[in-house]
């Protein structure tokens, strides 16, 4: 009984070290900047922050390898645009707190600084705004950064950047089979909008492929509901009826 007893008690104790230390990895922070202090958007993951920032504070991120996108705000003809400024692989240390500065003609990470940080529930005070610390000489160290929390989403459409590489990489190949197989290979990753795919039925000359295209793209097409777009792009009623059918039959 008393073996027992001991036995029990070890097992209770890896399993509380094993819960602690799971806990400490979850709270891991990056922060972000552009070293031009331009405003900035960020995906971690094809996940997507809405605000538009130049120091971003990404909290409770898992301690792992991230595919991080970061985008330079730009503005023309009144719209905005989003220029690539990074896109690449990041690895987040367990239970710390990164400084990364965006070296945008390179299109690079600089880590400043990674800091240990020792309570595991440190990480939960950032549910505001904070002050962020710089060592590097001639920053503001007391620039006040945006706190972002990494927030669950359902699947994105494809981003603008990556959009348009697809739509110049189909434009001059030069058969339709190739720029439909071009096509096949991006749906296997990417996720798109109504308005997105009759733009690249645009790229094809013949109906046979436009349909092709509706019809592969219907199921990663995240709003159906303006899928009658579509019916502008063909020629025949007989392709608008085709596809109809193919999707009454999903």
């Amino acid at each position: 009984m008393k073996r027992f007893t001991h036995i029990l008690a070890a097992v209770i104790l890896v399993l509380s070290c094993s819960i602690g230390y799971a806990q400490h990895q979850a709270h891991s922070i990056l922060n972000l900047r552009l070293n031009d202090n331009a405003p900035f958007k960020v995906f971690v993951d094809g996940k997507p922050y809405s605000k538009r920032v130049t120091r971003a504070r990404i909290s409770d991120l898992t301690p792992t390898r991230h595919y991080l996108q970061v985008y330079r705000v730009g503005y023309y003809a009144g719209y905005e645009t989003l220029d690539n400024a990074f896109r690449g692989y990041i690895s987040i240390q367990p239970c710390s707190e990164s400084f990364v500065t965006v070296v945008t003609e390179e299109n690079r990470l600089q880590f400043d600084k990674v800091i240990a940080m020792e309570n595991p529930n440190w990480g939960n005070r950032h549910d505001k705004k904070d002050v962020c610390f710089y060592p590097k000489p001639g920053r503001n160290n007391n620039s006040v950064c945006e706190v972002i929390q990494l927030q669950p989403v359902g699947p994105q459409p494809i981003d603008p950047a990556s959009f348009g590489q697809l739509r110049h990489t189909i434009s001059v190949a030069t058969f339709e089979n190739t720029k439909l197989t071009i096509f096949k290979q991006a749906l296997l990753h990417h996720y798109f909008t109504a308005a997105q795919v009759r733009e690249l039925m645009c790229l094809f000359t013949f109906e046979s492929y436009k349909l092709d295209v509706a019809k592969l793209a219907y199921p990663k097409t995240l709003d159906p509901q303006n899928y009658y777009l579509i019916n502008n792009e063909f020629t025949f009623s007989s392709s608008v009826d085709d596809l109809n059918d193919y999707i009454a039959m999903r």
